[in-house]
């Protein structure tokens, strides 16, 4: 009988940051085996889990608090010209990124995000370049847009839009022509056995490995395939899309917009300006107020979540954003889509060898930025076993909701 394939590395996750960990590790000469699902072709009957970077268009920047995850994009974006080339792929698009708030932010939770001193010092530390804006700079240099008066703002002017779906296609093309296997399927269970680990696909396929890697973002705790839950929440977001008529009619910046009147709250998400999906139509793109009010723990609850088509009540918002903000600009058709977001308890990614032959890399709504670092970081883990970075480990080590129980250990 001819004996079993055993590969060096499963990674587990086809996302971002699990096709980044398989092309890195394949760079390293790892034999790699990568499985995750496809990308449904529908949302309205949907079962099982589902995944954030089924989308077209995410920031990418250094406008990002805390320093570390500025750090992680940052050196990720410094990849992207390379990788790009290397698959022939265009997944990264020059935008302007733009940050907009009140001058004073009362409110404490969004004074951590959108501190506009810390958003500044962040870039200077790394040595990208940032402008302050007052709000007559506002003004001053958009002057086609309308901003909410007593805000101001800071640019980054070199950032870059990333298509979440091409970045991925990219990582698992680069990966694959290195050598590494991809199987579309959900990975179920996960054992130790003598010499290494056996995963266990829905299907009912089963593969050995010396080592697994966890990159299922959002989904984790909801799958359970970790001996017990990391610190993390995960949400059911919304993402609002409304029709260009005429895309070359706008000139938007990619834009963190936090809109208060009067100490209220009217608005607090991002605006994109108009991406091309699927469909071949242009969309301008909100995602915000709605986005911590689905909390989802199973499964379950993200299968029903999706199914929902997203809350149709952020359309009002995001409306009411866009009209705001570009007063000359014509809007068509608006609808939602589903979206998971996800937020690591130390606002810092989980990359973390938790047994020895088990490695964890999650991270939430920063993961496409800063992927492909993590998945560096996550193959250097599994390749030496040992933290080399300049970043102390302990800021990016995992953390458990529950303590471990002794009948999980031989799992």
């Amino acid at each position: 009988m001819e004996a079993e394939h055993e590969f060096d590395v499963v990674v587990v996750g086809a996302g971002p940051i699990g096709a980044a960990t398989a092309r890195h590790l394949t760079a390293l000469g790892a034999d790699v085996l990568v499985v995750g699902p496809d990308e449904p072709a529908r949302f309205d009957d949907h079962e099982g889990v589902w995944a954030g970077h089924y989308d077209q268009g995410r920031l990418a920047h250094v406008l990002e608090v805390p320093l570390v995850a500025s750090l992680l994009a940052n050196r990720s974006i410094r990849r992207f010209p390379a990788l790009s080339e290397s698959a022939g792929i265009e997944f990264a698009k020059p935008t302007q990124s733009l940050a907009v708030m009140p001058e004073i932010v009362a409110d404490p939770e969004s004074a951590e995000w959108f501190d506009r001193e810390r958003l500044v010092a962040n870039a200077a530390d790394l040595g990208v370049e940032v402008v302050r804006l007052g709000e007559a700079d506002l003004r001053q240099r958009y002057p086609h847009l309308s901003f909410e008066p007593g805000h101001v703002g800071v640019v980054q002017p070199e950032a870059f839009i990333v298509n979440p779906r091409e970045l991925t296609r990219t990582l698992l093309t680069v990966a694959t022509r290195n050598g590494a296997t991809l199987v579309r399927d959900d990975i179920v269970d996960i054992r130790r056995e003598a010499g290494g680990r056996r995963v266990t696909a829905r299907s009912g396929q089963s593969w050995r490995a010396q080592s697994v890697v966890v990159a299922t973002g959002a989904a984790t705790n909801a799958i359970g395939l970790l001996a017990r839950p990391l610190a993390m929440d995960t949400f059911g977001a919304t993402v609002v899309l409304v029709e260009a008529p005429d895309p070359d009619e706008s000139d938007l910046p990619a834009t963190m917009y936090l809109k208060i009147r009067e100490g209220r709250t009217l608005y607090g998400g991002i605006v994109m300006p108009p991406l091309r999906y699927p469909d071949g139509r242009w969309y301008f793109k909100c995602a915000g107020n709605s986005v911590l009010e689905t909390p989802l723990d199973t499964s379950d609850e993200i299968a029903r979540w999706v199914r929902t088509g997203g809350n149709e009540k952020d359309i009002d918002d995001a409306l009411s954003v866009l009209t705001d903000l570009l007063p000359r600009q014509r809007f068509g058709p608006a609808h939602t889509r589903p979206c998971l977001v996800s937020a690591n308890h130390t606002a810092h990614p989980y990359i973390d060898q938790v047994e020895d032959d088990l490695v964890v890399a999650v991270e939430g709504e920063r993961g496409v930025m800063a992927a492909d670092e993590i998945g560096r970081l996550a193959a250097e883990l599994v390749s030496t076993g040992r933290w080399s970075d300049s970043i102390p480990h302990d800021l990016l080590r995992a953390v458990w909701d529950v303590p471990l129980a002794a009948d999980s250990l031989g799992r």
